[in-house]
C-alpha cells in the first residue's frame, strides 16, 4: 500500500480528485493544503483537514506522506506551483483514475492527474504536471510535454505531439499525426486539422488562428481556485 497523499492547491480539482479517488484502491488523501491566504475558517475541506502549505511538514512528515499539486490557473503559473511543490521535499505522486484505460507501456513523469473514463493509448510518453479530465481519448504513440490541460471529452488522434503549457478545450478534436506547439490554445469544440503555431489561439471547425498570447501566456481560472 502506498503512502497517504497531501493534495496541494486547487479547490475545484481537489474536489474532483476527492470523489474520483473514492474508487481508487491505492490512493488515500490525508489532507488538503493551500497557501495561507486561502485557508478557510473551519480548517476542513471535503471533510478532511485543510492546512497551511508553508507549515505542512510539522504535522505531515515527508517520510510518511506523498504530495500531489493541482492548479487550474494560468498556464505559466502551473510550472511555478509545481516547482514550489517539488522544492518542499515530498515525493510527488501521479494520479491515474481506477476507471482510466491506460496502456501498460505508457511512460510519464510526475504530478500528472488523469481522471476517470479516459483512454490513453499505447506507446505514449508524457512529461509532468499534466491534467487530463474525464472522458478524454488520447491515441497511440503520442507525445505530451508538461503543464498541459486536456479538457473533458476532447479527442487526440494517434501519433500526435503536444508541446508544453497547452490547453485543449472542451470537446475539441486534434487530428492524428499533428504537432501542437507550445502554449497552443484550442477553444471548446475546435477541430484542429493542421499543425499549430506557438502561442496561438485556435477556434472553429476547421480551426483558425484568432490571435496570439506570447507575452501573457494562456490566461484563465484562479490560482488555488
Amino acid at each position: 500500500m502506498s503512502k497517504p497523499v497531501i493534495v496541494y492547491g486547487s479547490r475545484m480539482l481537489g474536489t474532483m480528485l476527492f470523489y474520483d479517488a473514492m474508487k481508487h484502491p491505492d490512493f488515500r488523501i490525508a489532507c488538503f493544503a493551500v497557501d495561507q491566504s486561502f485557508l478557510n475558517a473551519e480548517g476542513r475541506f471535503c471533510g478532511l483537514p485543510q492546512v497551511d502549505f508553508g507549515t505542512i511538514a510539522q504535522s505531515y512528515p515527508k517520510d510518511r506522506y506523498d504530495l500531489i499539486a493541482l492548479f487550474p490557473g494560468y498556464a505559466r503559473e502551473r510550472e511555478e506551483i509545481y516547482l514550489k511543490a517539488k522544492a518542499s521535499g515530498y515525493k510527488i505522486r501521479n494520479y491515474i483514475s481506477a476507471t482510466c484505460e491506460i496502456a501498460s507501456d505508457v511512460r510519464m513523469g510526475e504530478n500528472n492527474v488523469i481522471f476517470g473514463q479516459t483512454h490513453i493509448g499505447f506507446g505514449g510518453v508524457m512529461g509532468s504536471s499534466n491534467t487530463i479530465r474525464h472522458q478524454v481519448y488520447v491515441g497511440h504513440e503520442f507525445t505530451i510535454g508538461s503543464f498541459n490541460v486536456l479538457a473533458p471529452d476532447c479527442r487526440i488522434g494517434g501519433r500526435c505531439n503536444i508541446g508544453n503549457r497547452c490547453y485543449i478545450g472542451l470537446g475539441s478534436t486534434i487530428k492524428d499525426q499533428l504537432d501542437i506547439s507550445d502554449e497552443t490554445l484550442a477553444g471548446a469544440g475546435s477541430v484542429v486539422i493542421r499543425d499549430t503555431e506557438p502561442y496561438s489561439k485556435n477556434v472553429g471547425n476547421p480551426s483558425r488562428i484568432i490571435g496570439y498570447h506570447q507575452d501573457t501566456g494562456i490566461q484563465f481560472g484562479l490560482r488555488n481556485g
